[in-house]
């Protein structure tokens, strides 16, 4: 006869409830009540946006952009802008939320020719991930795009963005670098202190 204890029995972890705590434009606050691997009742504090659309697969996307341009190498497009939840700069690859009706696709490239300027072509779509699933249920698809920097609207893009009074400015990050760890660390670092107020 084994001496070992009985594992204690153990239930689907799912969700009970969720209350709203606060809402604003664009995000909400809920306490999450929800049953754990072991059977517990717990508690969460959960994030949500609240612009989400129904039967859409992501709030959102990000776009991986490879710039390619004769006699040039290769350049992945990134985008500096200042974000009040760091109180800082950050170095970042262009980004934004789905509109109603809108393909993923379509929202990439919009939010690259609204933050960059330029003009690409899907290359590859990915499915919808959580970046941060501990804090939120917010979701991306990441959207692969090649531009062609040879092309004639692609040589001296001009942004066009919005009256959301965001601003954005343009960074060529080299694929070497990108691939040498120790230099993007030092660049993103230099990006998000070189502007903190002192």
């Amino acid at each position: 006869m084994s001496n070992h204890e009985e594992p204690k029995d153990t239930a689907a972890p799912h969700i009970v409830k969720e209350e709203l705590i606060a809402a604003g434009k664009w995000v909400k606050l809920e306490k999450t009540t929800y049953v754990d691997p072991a059977g517990n009742t717990r508690t969460w504090e959960t994030v949500k946006r609240t612009t989400r659309r129904a039967h859409t697969e992501a709030d959102g996307v990000g776009i991986i952009a490879l710039l390619k341009r004769t006699l040039h190498k290769d350049c992945v497009v990134m985008v500096k802008q200042f974000r009040p939840p760091l109180g800082c700069y950050t170095l970042e690859f262009p980004a934004g939320l789905i509109d109603e009706g809108e393909t993923a696709e379509a929202a990439a490239l919009r939010e690259l020719k609204e933050e960059t300027g330029y003009t690409g072509e899907v290359v590859g779509v990915t499915p919808a991930t959580c970046l941060d699933p501990g804090l939120s249920n917010c979701t991306i698809q990441t959207i692969l795009v090649n531009i062609n920097g040879d092309d004639v609207e692609n040589i001296n893009p001009t942004q066009k963005l919005d009256d959301g009074g965001e601003s954005y400015i343009k960074a060529h990050v080299t694929i070497s670098l990108i691939f040498s760890f120790q230099n993007l660390s030092k660049l993103f670092f230099y990006r998000l202190t070189s502007s903190r107020p002192k």
